[in-house]
């Protein structure tokens, strides 16, 4: 969401196997803005004291996936990476990252949180507390659907970046032992956040690959579910009017499918809010691909003296 530029997400996803969210019971496709704002609502007073985490995805048939996990992926027929391969390759590529010089005195997780944020392919998914800016993403670029999804993490285990200098490796190998005996993720909060991730709200969701099934559409990361909601549940929750019988007495994961026709509009609605490209990306990064993709406004050009003409400037 908030290290790999969308069109490197769009070229990673070319070959999936389409999640379809709304017919895998897990999510429901809304038809306009007004829809997609309820739903974030009548999401969060399902139950009241649960807790969400947010990410957005500008293509709908994006899977939810690490991009560790993608990165070992040669093709998609074959089964998916299991723990042990995600391990072996994130314990190489933390060994080596250290002989680079990088992390000396981290932990493990602090090093990969950087390294993830420099777009290394690590486990970290990247997901926010604020579903404005989940939502923004979802609508970012392009015009086919986009997709904004919920994972509620009222019983997930939280975790900083820091450690022991003497034990670095023991932080994130404590959070991995963790999430394969309980068959739950965990959350990552960077402790010093960079510009981005403290304008984006960030964070990171990760956790041990899944022995058993996970729901359709997300692979690698531990979910702990039941049967899905289902379309009519969905439909009950999200209806408008007073909440109503029939919906689903909790909603551990959610994907809510933006159609590409009202991704601008919600744009424009989401600016009320300071949700916009300069505030989602602030940092100079954000300003450099904005800039190559013609999102800065540089006309009309301002009038200048040319540099051979500014005598005014030589005799200062």
């Amino acid at each position: 969401m908030s290290v790999l530029r969308d069109e490197e997400v769009l070229r990673a996803v070319t070959g999936q196997a389409d999640p379809r969210w709304t017919t895998g019971g897990w999510g429901f496709a809304v038809t306009s803005q007004d829809q997609a704002f309820r739903a974030i609502t009548r999401i969060v007073s399902l139950a009241a004291g649960r807790r969400y985490v947010w990410r957005g995805s500008s293509d709908r048939s994006a899977r939810v996936r690490s991009s560790l996990l993608r990165s070992l992926i040669i093709d998609e027929s074959e089964p998916l990476p299991t723990e042990l391969e995600l391990r072996q390759r994130e314990v190489a590529v933390l060994w080596e990252a250290r002989e680079w010089g990088l992390g000396l005195h981290a932990s493990d997780l602090a090093l990969l949180v950087h390294l993830h944020q420099h777009g290394v392919p690590t486990r970290l998914l990247d997901v926010t507390h604020n579903p404005m800016t989940a939502l923004w993403f979802a609508c970012e670029r392009g015009d086919d659907a986009g997709v904004l999804f919920a994972f509620d993490v009222t019983d997930v285990p939280s975790y900083d970046d820091t450690g022991d200098d003497a034990r670095p490796e023991w932080s994130l190998r404590h959070a991995l032992a963790v999430s394969a005996k309980t068959g739950s993720p965990f959350l990552v909060r960077p402790t010093t956040p960079g510009a981005r991730l403290q304008a984006q709200e960030a964070l990171f969701l990760s956790g041990a690959a899944p022995l058993g099934p996970s729901p359709a559409g997300v692979d690698g990361l531990p979910l702990a579910f039941s049967a899905p909601p289902g379309r009519e549940k969905l439909a009950n929750l999200f209806a408008p009017g007073e909440r109503g019988a029939g919906r689903p007495s909790r909603l551990p994961f959610c994907a809510v499918v933006i159609p590409g026709r009202v991704k601008k509009t919600i744009r424009e609605h989401l600016t009320a809010l300071n949700r916009r490209r300069s505030t989602v990306y602030p940092d100079a990064e954000g300003f450099r691909d904005a800039l190559a993709d013609g999102d800065v406004r540089l006309h009309p050009l301002p009038e200048v003296v040319p540099a051979h003409d500014d005598v005014d400037a030589v005799g200062g």
